[in-house]
Formats: C-alpha cells, structure tokens, sequence
C-alpha cells in the first residue's frame, strides 16, 4: 500500500553489527559557529584533496578529469581515494560536494564507498536515491555494509540540475556522524569496522543499481584525527540522540549517562513520528525513550526474530507498538482473520522473547479519515477503509487478551474528534498527537514510576 506522507521502511544490506555498545558514551558537543573549520585558521592541510592531489590511474574507471580539480562521471564510471588516505579509520573527517545535472526516477549513485567487493560488513558510504515521489529522494549513510534509511525524514535531498551537495562524514571513536551543508543530519551509535579498501567515489556495489546519468564531483578532501570537523549549523546537546544499527533496523536512541534511569522503547509508523515531539520532552531527564519507525505489511507471520533482536538492544522496561495503517490491504478478500490473527501475535511474541523483563503495551490503530468536504474545512467524516482499521483493531485486541497485553486505546477519542485530522487520511494535528503521546506517558510512568529528573 502507497500511503501520501513518508512512511518508511528501513532497507539494509548486509549483516550484523555491533551495537548498542557505547550507549553510555557521551557525543563531544560542538563549538561555537565561529570555531568553524571553514574558518578557523590552523587547521591541518587534509591527508588527500582532490584540487591537488592527482588520482593514481590504477583507481581511475573512466569519467573526465579537469586542471581545476573537479571531476565528471557518467552512469558507470568511478575513481577511488587510496586507503593511504585513513591511516586512522576511527577517526577522519571527508567532505565532499557533488551535483547531479541529470536525474532518473529509480536512480542510485553511491557517492562515497568504501566497503570491500566481497560483501565483507565493514567500512562507510553515502548513497544518494531520486524517487518518484519527494519523499523518496533522499541520501543514505552505509555503515558496516548497512544501508540505513532515516525514517524521521532528516536525509531528503531537493534534487535540481544546479543543486550542489556538501556532504560531510566525521568520524570520532569510529561513530559517524552525517552532515548536509553543515547540517548534522544523522549520528551513529554503531562502530565502524575498518578494511584496507580505496574510498571509491560513484561505484556501483551492487549489479542491479541504476546510478544516476552524471555526477559532477567540484569538492573532495580527506582529513585525519588530527583534524576536528566542527559544523557551525550544530548546538551543544547534553545527551544528543544517535541511531543504533542491525540487520534490517535502525532505531533512534539517546545517549545514556545515567545508567539507573529507565528505558522504553516506542515502535509504530508515521504516526509513532508525530506523536515522538511530544513524548518525548515530556519524558526527558527522568525516562530514556527509544523510538523504532517501522511497520509489518506482510502477512506472513515472519516478525517475531526481527522484534526480537530490537527488544534486546536495550534493558526496556515497557515496550509500545502499534502496527496498522501499513496494513490497509488487509481486506476480508486479501487476508483471513487467522493471517491476521498470527502475524499480530508472532510481533507480540518477538518482543516478549527480546524483553522478557518488559511490559507491553499495544497502541490501537488510529482512524482511517475522509478527506475534507472542501478545501479549508474540517475532516468530518471516516474513511472508506476504516472498516479495516476496526478489524485490524477487533483482532489485535483479541490477541493481545490472550498474551496478557494491555491494550491503549486511541482510537475512540480521535474518532470523536475527526476535526483534528490532517485531511490526508491518516495523520493528524497536534492535539491529537499530544494526546496519544500523554497516554504512553503516563502509561510509562505507571510502569517504572516517576523518578525525578
């Protein structure tokens, strides 16, 4: 099911990581905008640069090299960076600005890979996507053979033929951060496992990759630990939030410096992403929260190893989730209520294997709504898939009886108040938002108390 707004499923390549490991481990906070390496004098000279150092001809794949320094690539053409370039892989800084003068809708270019040929899980990259939709342009970070899609939206690129991109890629303790124009986008939790590879610019790694027509490389230079990228775009964060990675998931989660405060995990859809604003200021200092984007469309009750190995990322106290709006296909024709029925109880039991010492807590699903009745009036009624909402809602409940889990219902109050729809059919305004997030607040609360901050 196609829904309007950007409701993302994370795509991963690859294997296993190590994760979780340095969930105590405080992110360095930035300096003031006017420490900027950009303009602070008494940077180090970078390992390797583009605009002075000459590409050996064993790491050139075509495309045309200019005196200025610049570099343009067709579809299928690359150069590398010699690993010479990172004699430290737990800590360098590349930058890179590129544009894209022509773009295809499906196309993928790998802007920067290094990442060993023979799927080994190791290394980093950055790959840039043109969807057709807005939504699904976007970059995405590589890390250990992992292609890690951002569900908050933080990584969408407005492609345009004169549109330059300036990537930058810090590495500190072998955690990455991801930075657009200067703008921290993502931070990794995830180490970075280290190879003896070139870092190729343009590769494809995969033979079915579509890249783009033309990639014009203006900007690339290489820095080692003795350099310390500080973005004049980022603010001091006490305890600054940072993805931990697996095998086909990636969840948003903060830095833990008290290791005595409790922890949640909330999971759902695009509606888990409204309600986080909300919850999570409401539950800052006192309960670290962990927010999984994700949904089940499928109906094969195949869910359960990956909620498994997500509910032991962390030690939860309470687990919420919800997983319906992804699922509106789930008609009396297309899926029995028995299909319905074991993929809903195999998430239930993923969760419970991973988190045995967690409470669980079911979010219903909220309304399917009609659009408005005219452009700048209210929602005012429901949906013409609602009914699945309610049979959705009807057996999870069932199950959720049957496995002792509390079951949170948001969808009653919503339904009274259709006004505060976002006239999309699925998302709402932020009363709406508020509330939801108010009930796994105090639902939180009443699990693990109300410590003081």
């Amino acid at each position: 099911m196609k829904l309007p707004a950007p409701l993302f499923l994370l795509v991963a390549r690859g294997g296993s990581v190590l994760t979780g490991l340095l969930l105590g481990v405080t992110i360095p906070a930035a300096a003031d905008a006017a420490d900027s390496p950009l303009t602070r004098a008494g940077q180090p000279a970078p390992r390797w640069d583009l605009a002075r150092d000459t590409v050996p001809a064993d790491l050139r794949h075509g495309g045309t090299y200019r005196d200025d320094g610049t570099v343009s690539l067709a579809a299928g053409e690359w150069f590398g960076v010699p690993a010479s370039a990172f004699p430290d892989q737990r800590n360098f800084t590349v930058q890179i600005t590129v544009s894209f003068p022509e773009v295809v809708e499906g196309g993928h270019t790998n802007v920067l890979l290094k990442q060993r040929p023979d799927g080994e899980e190791t290394g980093f990259g950055l790959s840039c996507l043109h969807g057709k939709p807005s939504w699904a342009r976007f970059f995405r970070p590589i890390i250990n053979g992992m292609h890690i899609h951002d569900p908050l939206g933080r990584t969408r690129l407005n492609f345009a033929p004169d549109r330059r991109f300036s990537f930058t890629v810090a590495a500190r303790d072998g955690m990455l951060t991801y930075y657009l124009d200067d703008a921290p986008k993502t931070k990794h939790f995830t180490i970075l496992l280290p190879n003896d590879e070139p870092l190729w610019i343009g590769r494809k790694l995969h033979a079915g990759e579509r890249p783009l027509p033309r990639m014009e490389v203006v900007g690339l230079t290489v820095h080692g630990p003795e350099f310390r990228y500080v973005s004049p775009k980022e603010s001091p964060v006490a305890e600054p939030r940072a993805a931990i990675a697996g095998k086909q998931w990636a969840i948003d989660a903060p830095t833990v410096t008290d290791p005595e405060r409790p922890k949640i995990l909330f999971y759902g859809d695009s509606i888990s992403a409204g309600y986080r604003r909300y919850l999570l200021p409401a539950l800052e200092g006192k309960v670290y929260a962990y927010h999984w984007c994700h949904f089940v469309a499928g109906l094969e009750p195949s869910a359960t190893p990956l909620m498994r190995e997500v509910a032991a990322s962390a030690d939860y106290q309470a687990i919420f989730f919800n997983n319906g709006l992804h699922s509106l296909h789930w008609t009396p024709e297309k899926a029995t209520d028995e299909q319905i029925e074991r993929q809903t109880r195999a998430i239930v039991r993923g969760f419970r294997e991973g988190a045995p010492q967690a409470r669980l807590f079911w979010l219903a699903t909220t309304p399917h709504c009609a659009r408005p009745p005219a452009p700048g009036e209210p929602v005012a009624a429901l949906g013409d898939k609602n009914d699945v909402v309610l049979r959705i809602n009807r057996i999870a409940a069932e199950v959720m009886r049957q496995e002792g889990v509390e079951v949170i219902d948001v969808y009653t109050p919503l339904a009274a108040r259709l006004d505060l729809s976002a006239g999309d059919e699925y998302h709402w305004h932020g009363p709406a938002l508020e509330l939801i997030a108010k009930a796994v607040a105090d639902r939180t609360f009443a699990t693990v108390g109300n410590p003081a901050p």
